[in-house]
């Protein structure tokens, strides 16, 4: 193996996305029992999980100490077959998925909802020893050795300045020019010359000035927004339609299962250059949206309609989260993975924010959840929307075959 200990990574990205995704997805169950616990809002329940949810995506945070550096991690780390990496790592959020919500409801069960609390807490410590093992990866450390170099160089040449100086020795003038490396020559200036240094934009300006990363960060703003309203307020839609709790967690699990294998389907798909990935993340988009739409039809209600559903819905969002690591690479580089990376974890961070409130205060309005799923179904609608923008400018500059590049010109 290249690169052995890259192995150990990517297995405690897993772990740690296992964890932290598990609970957080599963925070549903607790909503229908905090409802029973406390005389209060829905959208103020929901709100803890979506903050929850939020600040696990919003640079710097909470369980994002953990995501967002193991996440990008193991993209760094296997530089050939970062696709399909990426999509087995994201797959670990959808394996907790399955497993955390009939765990948590049989701890709720035996030790009721504040003793299981406690247990999740003793797997939260769990992710100390997983952290641990993370290493920054041989291509980070030939960047910092490229960076050092430039610096130096950098420095070496903007402190040479070359001066042209006159000297008047009776009716003799003479010319002469000398390379200083500080400001103030012991001769008098009468003409300076310096070695013109190019500044390097920052970071932050080369994701604002790559439009097609924008529009993916909006993208990932709004379809956040749509399926974090799915994942906290399902449970809690399934009982107030006649199913049982058991049954509220089981329909999770069933969509957290089919997006474990949508992230490795992802992932798989993302290692093929020839395939139009941003072209098929849209296409994801619009699947979401319309299982969400799906949600508000009574003949669907039961729950072989659920699960079918949810089937489709998990595996579409799978997808998704296997391709996110690769189509950022594709924008940006691999040397502003990182960046690209948390940028877009603060927009997906706000609409995991926004969305569940939203959601909970338009069923609470309405006295029905038809209108929140219309609302988050036209969030993931709209979201393939923008990203169609990219193909769809391809198309019109007549684009022999679509690449997406960091390096695109948009006029």
């Amino acid at each position: 193996m290249k690169n052995p200990w890259g192995l150990v990574i990517a297995v405690s990205a897993f772990l740690i996305q296992f964890i932290t995704f598990g609970i957080s997805l599963s925070f549903g169950i607790y909503i229908v029992e905090l409802q029973k616990e406390f005389d209060t809002s829905l959208s103020l329940i929901s709100s803890i999980g979506s903050i929850n949810t939020g600040f696990q995506l919003v640079t710097g945070t909470g369980y994002c100490f953990l995501y967002v550096p193991s996440h990008t991690l193991s993209g760094l780390w296997y530089d050939d077959n970062r696709g399909l990496v990426t999509g087995i790592v994201t797959s670990g959020s959808a394996l907790g998925g399955v497993v955390f919500p009939i765990v948590i409801k049989i701890l709720i069960d035996v030790y009721g909802w504040r003793g299981s609390m406690f247990i999740l807490a003793a797997f939260n410590f769990q992710t100390i020893l997983l952290a641990g093992l993370l290493r920054e990866s041989p291509l980070q450390r030939e960047w910092k050795k490229s960076k050092t170099k430039n610096i130096e160089s950098s420095i070496a040449d903007s402190t040479a300045t070359i001066y042209t100086v006159y000297e008047d020795n009776g009716n003799t003038k003479n010319h002469q020019e000398s390379i200083s490396t500080d400001n103030f020559p012991s001769q008098q200036v009468k003409h300076e010359t310096e070695i013109p240094i190019i500044k390097e934009k920052s970071t932050l300006m080369k994701l604002l000035t790559n439009v097609p990363y924008i529009l993916f960060t909006i993208n990932n703003f709004l379809w956040n927004a749509g399926a974090s309203v799915a994942m906290l307020l399902g449970p809690d839609y399934y009982t107030k339609i006649g199913h049982s709790l058991t049954e509220a967690a089981v329909l999770l699990s069933v969509s957290q299962g089919t997006m474990l294998c949508g992230c490795v389907v992802g992932g798989i798909l993302g290692n093929y250059r020839n395939i139009n990935r941003n072209v098929l993340f849209l296409c994801m988009n619009f699947i979401m949206g319309l299982c969400t739409f799906a949600y508000t039809f009574p003949v669907l209600q039961t729950m072989t309609g659920l699960v079918t559903v949810n089937c489709l819905f998990g595996l579409s969002l799978g997808i998704s989260l296997g391709l996110l690591v690769i189509i950022v690479s594709v924008f940006v580089g691999s040397q502003l993975i990182g960046d690209g990376i948390g940028y877009l974890m603060l927009a997906s961070g706000v609409g995991c924010f926004i969305g569940p409130p939203i959601g909970s205060y338009l069923s609470q309005s309405t006295g029905s959840y038809d209108a929140t799923f219309y609302m988050t179904g036209s969030a993931n609608l709209m979201s393939g929307l923008v990203l169609l923008v990219i193909p769809i400018k391809d198309c019109l500059r007549h684009s022999k075959g679509y690449t997406v590049s960091s390096n695109m010109k948009w006029r």
